[in-house]
C-alpha cells in the first residue's frame, strides 16, 4: 500500500515529483496519525473514575507503546503485561471495570475538563480521588511511541508528574501541549523534552509559558517553528528559572549541548 502510494511515472517533472511525493507522505501520516487517535489514544473518562487518574494514564501510555514510566513507589514499568501486573497488585483487573451510563459519562467528562478541579490544592485533590491508589505517576519517557492529542487528556489530573520525555514522537503537536498546561503538570512537571516533532509550531508558545514549574526545557528538531531564536526568546523571558536548549539542527541525535 505505501508502495504504490509512492511510485510515481518516470517522466514526471522534478518539482511535480516532489509535490506528489510530499502530498503522498503526508496522506500516510495522516492516517496514521488518525488512527493512533481512534483507537490507543481516545480519551475514556470512565477508566479515570476507575481507576483513578495516575493508573488510568499509565494504562493508556502503555498501550501506546511508551518505553517507561516511573511511579512514586519506584517501580518502573515498561510494556503492556508490566502495566496489568502492577495495576493488579491494587486490586484491579483492567478487563473488568464499572460500567457507567452514557449521562454519567458526560457529567464525569465535565467535571473532569473544568479548570476549577486542575487547579485544586493537594489536599482538595487527594479527597476528590480518595478511592484511588496512592500511587503516581513520576516520570515518562514516551519515546517512539503512538501518544496523540487527545491522550494528553490523560496527564491532567496526575497528581506529581515530574518528567516527560516525548522524542520522536509523530502524533501529537500544539493541543497536547495545551492539556499539560491546564492541568496539574503545569504546577509539578520540572523537566520537558521533545526531539523531533512534526506537529509542535511556534503556537506552542502559548502553552509552555504556563508550566511554571518547568527548570529544564529542551528542544531539538521541530521543522514547523519557523522562528527557532524567537521562541527561544519568548521562552526564557516567561520561564526565568528555567534552563531552556533548542540548538540548530546541525547533528545527529538529540541535540544537548
Amino acid at each position: 500500500m505505501r508502495w504504490r502510494l509512492l511510485r510515481l511515472p518516470s517522466v514526471m517533472p522534478i518539482d511535480q515529483h516532489r509535490r506528489v511525493s510530499g502530498f503522498a507522505m503526508f496522506r500516510i501520516y495522516s492516517m496514521r496519525r488518525r488512527f493512533a487517535e481512534m483507537f490507543s489514544n481516545k480519551f475514556r473518562v470512565e477508566r479515570v473514575e476507575a481507576l483513578g487518574p495516575d493508573l488510568a494514564c499509565l494504562e493508556w501510555l502503555m498501550e501506546c507503546g511508551c518505553t517507561q514510566v516511573t511511579m512514586s513507589d519506584d517501580t518502573r514499568i515498561g510494556s503492556i503485561s508490566e502495566m496489568r501486573k502492577y495495576i493488579k497488585r491494587f486490586g484491579y483487573d483492567v478487563f473488568d471495570l464499572p460500567e457507567f451510563d452514557d449521562n454519567r459519562i458526560k457529567e464525569l467528562k465535565k467535571e473532569y475538563f473544568s479548570s476549577k478541579l486542575s487547579s485544586e490544592s493537594d489536599m482538595a485533590h487527594d479527597k476528590r480521588w480518595s478511592n484511588a491508589p496512592r500511587t503516581y505517576i513520576v516520570k515518562v519517557d514516551a519515546s517512539d511511541s503512538a501518544v496523540a492529542d487527545p491522550g494528553f487528556a490523560y496527564f491532567r489530573e496526575c497528581r506529581q508528574l515530574d518528567t516527560l520525555k516525548l522524542n520522536f514522537c509523530d502524533y501529537f503537536g500544539d493541543e497536547a501541549i495545551r492539556e499539560l498546561a491546564l492541568g496539574r503538570p503545569a504546577r509539578t512537571l520540572t523537566d520537558l523534552e521533545i526531539v523531533l516533532n512534526p506537529a509542535v509550531t511556534d503556537g506552542a508558545i502559548y502553552w509552555l509559558t504556563k508550566l511554571k514549574a518547568l527548570r529544564r526545557l529542551h528542544f531539538y528538531f521541530l521543522p514547523y517553528v519557523s522562528n527557532r531564536q524567537g521562541m527561544l526568546r519568548q521562552l526564557r523571558l516567561a520561564l526565568p528559572r528555567c534552563r531552556v536548549t533548542f540548538p540548530r539542527e546541525d547533528k545527529i541525535g538529540y541535540g544537548y549541548e
